[in-house]
C-alpha cells in the first residue's frame, strides 16, 4: 500500500510547506478573494503569459489551481487521506521556470486525516472532503478568477475535467494494486455524479460531462480528447486554437492533421 509522500504532492502538484526564494508574486489565498489583489494577480500574470487581454490569465490560473484538486484526488483515491487546504493558511506563489511560468502552492501546515475503510462509512467521508474542498477551498477562487477576468465561472470550471480524465487515466495504470485502481476510478466517478451544480457555483456539476474523441494529430490509430473549454492560448502571444480545442473547426483540425502528417 503506497503511503504519504510529501516530495511527489510537491513534484507532480506543486502543493508544499515551502515557500519559493525567487517568487515574482506570492499572495495569500484568503488575500485572493479582496478585488485589489485579484487585480494585483491578474496585472503580473498577463504579460508574463503574453496574454492580449486578461481573460486568459483566469483559464491558465484555473488550469494550474487544478492542481490543488489532483492533489487532493489522488491522496483520497492512493493513500485514503484527505488533505484540508483553509484559504487563510495557502500562499499562491508565481515564479520563473527557464522561461515558463509555474504556480507553486503552499500550506502553512498539513491538515490530513486518513480515511475509514468500510465502504459505507468512505463514501460518506468522501462525499464530506469532496464537498469542504470544492465549496469552500476552490469555488471562492474561482468565482474571483471569473470575476476579475471577465470569464464566465463555468468556463473556469471547464479546465478542470480535461485535466482531470488525463491524469486519473496515468494513475489508474501507474498504481500498483487492483484495489486502488478501483478506488481512483470509484472516487472519481463520485465526484463527477455526486456533487450537485451548487457546491460550485453553477446550475450542474462541471466534471459531468461528456468526453469528446478525436483522431491524433500525428497518427491515425490514435484517438485523443477533445478539450472540454477553449483555455485560451489563441488569446495569447502568437498562439493560436489548439488541435483538441473545442472551438476549432473540423475542416481546420483536419488540415492540421494532414499538415502534420505530411511533415
Amino acid at each position: 500500500m503506497q503511503t504519504w509522500n510529501e516530495p511527489f504532492l510537491a513534484e507532480q502538484f506543486h502543493l508544499t510547506t515551502t515557500h519559493r526564494t525567487d517568487a515574482l508574486l506570492s499572495i495569500k489565498a484568503s488575500d485572493l478573494l479582496k478585488a485589489r489583489h485579484a487585480e494585483q494577480l491578474v496585472q503580473t500574470y498577463a504579460p508574463l503569459i503574453k496574454a492580449h487581454d486578461q481573460k486568459p490569465v483566469g483559464t491558465y490560473a484555473a488550469s494550474w489551481l487544478s492542481g490543488l484538486a489532483l492533489g487532493l484526488q489522488y491522496a483520497l483515491s492512493v493513500w485514503n487521506v484527505a488533505i484540508r487546504i483553509p484559504l487563510d493558511q495557502l500562499t499562491i506563489e508565481l515564479y520563473d521556470a527557464d522561461g515558463y511560468v509555474q504556480f507553486s502552492f503552499v500550506v502553512d501546515e498539513w491538515h490530513k486525516a486518513e480515511g475509514p475503510s468500510t465502504s459505507t462509512a468512505r463514501s460518506a467521508w468522501r462525499a464530506e472532503q469532496y464537498r469542504q474542498f470544492y465549496g469552500h477551498t476552490l469555488r471562492p477562487l474561482f468565482q474571483v478568477l471569473a470575476d476579475a477576468t471577465g470569464n464566465p465561472l463555468k468556463m473556469i470550471w471547464g479546465q478542470l475535467p480535461t485535466r482531470f480524465n488525463y491524469y486519473l487515466d496515468t494513475f489508474v495504470q501507474e498504481a500498483r494494486e487492483e484495489a486502488i485502481r478501483q478506488r481512483l476510478r470509484d472516487d472519481y466517478a463520485a465526484l463527477c455524479d455526486e456533487l450537485d451544480g451548487e457546491c460550485f457555483g453553477l446550475p450542474k456539476n462541471p466534471f459531468a460531462v461528456k468526453v469528446r474523441w478525436v483522431e491524433d494529430m500525428r497518427d491515425p490509430n490514435k484517438q485523443v480528447r477533445l478539450k472540454n473549454q477553449c483555455c485560451l492560448y489563441y488569446q495569447t502571444g502568437d498562439g493560436q486554437y489548439c488541435y483538441t480545442c473545442p472551438r476549432l473547426k473540423e475542416d481546420e483540425r483536419a488540415a492540421r492533421r494532414q499538415a502534420a502528417l505530411q511533415a
